[in-house]
């Protein structure tokens, strides 16, 4: 039945809102997990064919069976350690660098929660995510300096590597080489461009203040997460003015990839099977780290294995040999993170909320 009553048809319409309303929400953790899983699903997709390719080589029952070289698997474990902590410290200098209180224990503490849940995440949730979440429900006055630390770790993390992968591509000459595959030499020129992308975002937040200012309010302006983005950025702008903290920062984190390209070489020497030399490695290496941090799936489950494949080819190397140290590296990764995940369980009660807070957020 129909009415021309303003009254009732509002009512209506608030009500037909309201239930949309509830409907998205009620959907939006199922679509959250179906993504999650969907990502989970694709990269070990990835990870089962590399394993089955890894298998047809005619060397795979000698490299499963035969004595490995245990001393540098262990290395390997130690370097990925010495990694982990070393990102604990570069996280504790930023978020010192805001002048909130924290501690190297806090860094400790939250920093191996968000490792574990790397391995371990529900739905979306990913270690840093977590983290930011966590150190912003510490500190409810300031929540967007707790965020923007955990976002400049990132950033640095990632300059960092294309800082060292940069370096080797150059120093290297690979885009110049010829003999080089066409993909080979794309990925390294897209790093080269990252970089560069890079540091011009890192000159807008080192910028004198009138460049630095109209960039805040550019981005203030944005539709939506305007006002979120701009905060973000003064945060992040105000981290920046702190060298004592950030230079550092900078330092252990190119320290920390150099950690990790030893990691996969000496799992390359622990396993029995034929590996290029180091030098070759503190190149390729990062170039699949690169390929990783595309967030195709979690954690780059499958990308890393199948980049560092193709760069053993691409550089004279047998590509099962580099999805086998791809894959053993990642084992050597989850052997350092049983010590967290075990803490992890035994604090899961506590960061429940945090958890369901950052859920609701991704």
């Amino acid at each position: 039945m129909f009415t021309s009553d303003p009254t009732i048809v509002n009512a209506r319409c608030g009500d037909a809102k309201s239930g949309l309303l509830h409907l998205r929400m009620s959907t939006a953790p199922t679509i959250r997990r179906l993504r999650a899983a969907a990502k989970l699903l694709l990269g070990l997709a990835i990870v089962a064919y590399l394993v089955y390719q890894a298998q047809s080589h005619q060397r795979f029952e000698e490299i499963v069976h035969n004595p490995k070289n245990w001393g540098m698997l262990v290395t390997s474990l130690a370097c990925v350690v010495g990694a982990v902590l070393l990102g604990f410290v570069r996280w504790y200098l930023l978020v010192r660098a805001v002048d909130l209180p924290f501690t190297p224990g806090d860094a400790f503490r939250l920093g191996s929660l968000g490792f574990a849940l790397n391995f371990v995440g529900p739905g979306g949730v990913g270690g840093d995510l977590f983290k930011g979440v966590a150190l912003a429900r510490e500190h409810k006055n300031r929540k967007s300096e707790a965020v923007a630390t955990v976002v400049a770790d990132r950033i640095i993390g990632l300059l960092s590597l294309l800082v060292i992968t940069s370096s080797a591509i150059l120093v290297t000459g690979m885009i110049w080489n010829a003999e080089l595959p066409p993909s080979v030499r794309g990925l390294a020129m897209l790093v080269l461009a990252l970089l560069a992308a890079l540091l011009i975002v890192g000159g807008l937040f080192m910028a004198p203040g009138r460049i630095s200012e109209s960039t805040a309010r550019l981005l203030n302006g944005v539709p939506g997460v305007g006002k979120v983005v701009g905060n973000l950025f003064v945060s992040c702008r105000v981290m920046s003015r702190r060298p004592k903290r950030l230079l550092p920062a900078i330092v252990l984190g190119i320290a920390m990839h150099l950690l990790l390209v030893f990691s996969f070489y000496t799992v390359s020497v622990g396993l029995p099977l034929t590996h290029p030399p180091l030098g070759e490695q503190f190149c390729i290496v990062p170039l699949a780290e690169t390929a990783g941090a595309i967030p195709l799936t979690p954690g780059g489950l499958g990308t890393t294995e199948a980049a560092l494949a193709g760069l053993y080819a691409a550089v004279g190397s047998d590509a099962n040999s580099g999805a086998i140290v791809a894959l053993g590296q990642r084992l050597v990764m989850l052997t350092a993170g049983i010590a967290a995940i075990c803490y992890y369980l035994t604090q899961r009660k506590s960061i429940d909320a945090a958890i369901n807070e950052a859920e609701e957020m991704v």
